[in-house]
């Protein structure tokens, strides 16, 4: 490798590991592949007690990375139960903890809500430290915080820039989709129809003081997209686990519609037709190649080995993924994201869960991802921070708040959704 890669006046190759670690942070893509204790505090504390910093100094820092990133009160909780937004501050709370020069955040921020995108940049502002932002989309945010701007395409940067419309980055942007298209998505039209429906539903975690859900009446369709919005913890992604049977509410009811009218549903019911893409895709990926990841659903419906391969090879072409041999532990995260779908899309579900499969898609990734998985006959449930993708894919928009659903709108009041937003600062 030729040139150089220095911290101020020093190459890093140069330097050993431990002390770069005081230099440089990085939070990744994925968090699972970064936690790896049972409790937030000890997170944090591991890489202080690496460092030899004394106790009574670690137990400081713990307590306070713990109150900058939102997570007082939690220290003894299993990183486990967090939600994935949260789970991102837990990572970030033990950045803050080094307080290194340089943090690099890659796609750290989108599984954020915007009220803690801002305070976590605002935060390393005001500690004066250099952040590398690392994202498959250029948002008004990066456009609003960012002092200079590059796109890296097939290995190599196209330029840096000090304005994000600057040519040399809005050219490579245009044309890796990560600008947004600034329209509405084309696909197929569909007649909506009766799906499902929640009814009364209860549900309070035992030992959690603050969070409760509590859904009076909530239909999907099929043959639409529903985008739900909300702020990390605001009850998402426990809303999709009872939509999907994984998890099962203290009182209420789930309801799938049979022709006539709805009847209760049994979760095995439940998960039989409703697909749930998690939030990180690791979780439903576990066979040693692609071509086995896609056909193990086909061979389990009793597909013959000629037509699972052509529905593979057809999957692989529409979801722009790699040669079936390939082994998904060597794809990037985008890929794996690619492939989740791509297994979903073989399995014919009449509704889809995506819950923010956004992180680590370019908007043009999305696109793709969200016009293939939609039909006529199935309803999607789009879980993501990013308005303006919601509005541009959805013909309805659930704005979730503290368990509860404050706002249901449909296309024709979308503009009102900013508003609404600005209200009490509920920024995404």
């Amino acid at each position: 490798m030729s040139g150089s890669i220095e911290l101020g006046r020093r190459d890093i190759r140069a330097m050993p590991p431990w002390e770069i670690m005081e230099h440089i942070g990085l939070v990744s893509q994925s968090s699972d592949e970064q936690i790896f204790t049972a409790r937030c505090d000890t997170e944090i504390a591991f890489a202080l007690e690496s460092l030899g910093v004394p106790r009574a100094r670690i137990i400081e820092t713990v307590s306070r990375s713990l109150g900058e990133m939102g997570l007082e009160g939690r220290g003894a909780r299993n990183p486990a139960t967090l939600s994935g937004g949260e789970k991102k501050r837990l990572l970030l709370a033990c950045l803050a903890a080094i307080d290194p020069q340089v943090w690099v955040l890659d796609e750290a921020l989108p599984e954020l809500d915007g009220t803690w995108r801002s305070r976590v940049l605002d935060l390393l502002e005001e500690r004066g430290r250099t952040t590398i932002l690392l994202d498959s989309r250029l948002t008004p945010l990066h456009a609003a915080r960012g002092r200079r701007f590059g796109v890296l395409s097939r290995g190599r940067i196209a330029g840096f820039a000090g304005e994000p419309d600057a040519e040399v980055v809005r050219v490579p942007a245009l044309a890796e989709g990560i600008l947004a298209a600034g329209r509405p998505m084309e696909r197929r039209s569909a007649a909506p129809s009766k799906l499902l429906r929640l009814d009364s539903v209860r549900l309070r975690f035992t030992g959690e003081e603050s969070f409760s859900l509590a859904i009076d009446s909530l239909e999907l369709e099929s043959g639409t997209i529903c985008a739900l919005l909300g702020r990390n913890g605001s009850g998402k992604s426990t809303l999709a686990r009872i939509l999907c049977g994984l998890l099962r509410a203290q009182e209420g009811g789930t309801f799938l519609w049979n022709g006539s009218g709805y009847r209760e549903a049994p979760a095995a019911e439940l998960n039989r037709r409703i697909g749930y893409l998690f939030q990180n895709p690791d979780h439903q990926i576990f066979l040693p190649s692609v071509f086995d990841e896609l056909a193990l659903g086909l061979r389990k419906q009793g597909v013959d080995a000629g037509e699972t391969a052509r529905r593979v090879e057809e999957a692989c072409r529409r979801f722009l993924l790699p040669d079936p041999a390939a082994l998904p532990s060597l794809m990037s995260f985008g890929a794996r994201r690619r492939l989740q779908a791509a297994t979903y899309f073989l399995l014919r579900r009449d509704l889809l869960i995506l819950d923010e499969v956004d992180t680590g898609l370019s908007y043009r990734e999305l696109e793709v991802l969200v016009k293939e998985l939609f039909t006529p006959q199935t309803g999607i449930l789009l879980i993501t921070h990013d308005a303006a993708l919601a509005r541009a894919v959805s013909d309805r928009i659930l704005l979730l708040s503290s368990g509860r659903v404050r706002a249901d709108l449909q296309q024709k009041d979308f503009d009102r959704l900013e508003d609404m937003l600005d209200e009490d600062g509920d920024d995404l």
